[in-house]
């Protein structure tokens, strides 16, 4: 049974490596493309750009990560979040609730925080998410992470920034975290589901 004292979302350090390799076989046995390595997920690249990556445990189990960096292609300021953002199936919906506010989504409740103040110790002062607008390689997940902003768009949680852009080779859409009422819908799913 599920009690959400047995997650715990840490900044990612070295001492993770191994259980991160253990976590990109996984995603490679599920054909999770770009979480398949440490290579494919980016990893080096995000930290050697003064990014960084946060990872959940349930139970000392690696079960979802996501990285947060500066873009500046979009301005001096910005900070990509949820980067490569992944979560095991298993733990998919891991509260057992409906949420039209996407905030079933482990990286979405609980890296989002704690990305945006990381952030902002950075300098930055907007954050966006990007989503795969093209999607060449046809990865189902993708396809949907673009549906879910357009989603949230409409409740006014993020905004479309630019609707179709190059970025590192791959056409994309760029959304921007409206802050307040992403904080307002985090509280009231948390009232609402007795969460921390």
């Amino acid at each position: 049974m599920f009690t959400e004292e047995r997650l715990i979302t840490k900044q990612y350090d070295s001492s993770q490596k191994d259980e991160l390799v253990v976590f990109c076989s996984k995603c490679a046995d599920l054909s999770y493309y770009n979480n398949m390595s440490l290579q494919a997920m980016k990893l080096e690249w995000c930290l050697s750009k003064k990014g960084q990556f946060f990872l959940t445990y349930y139970d000392n189990l690696l079960i979802g990560l996501s990285g947060c960096h500066p873009l500046p292609q979009v301005g001096d300021d910005v900070f990509r979040i949820l980067f490569r953002g992944i979560e095991l199936p298993e733990f998919r919906n891991i509260f057992n609730v409906v949420s039209k506010t996407h905030m079933t989504s482990i990286p979405f409740y609980y890296h989002i925080p704690l990305q945006i103040d990381w952030a902002k110790q950075q300098g930055a002062k907007k954050f966006v998410v990007t989503t795969n607008w093209d999607n060449p390689d046809g990865i189902t997940s993708m396809n949907k992470s673009h549906r879910v902003f357009q989603l949230l768009e409409k409740q006014n949680i993020v905004s479309c920034l630019v609707k179709e852009m190059t970025l590192y080779e791959t056409v994309q859409s760029v959304w921007e975290l409206n802050i307040n009422n992403y904080f307002l819908a985090r509280e009231g799913f948390r009232v609402r589901n007795g969460l921390r």
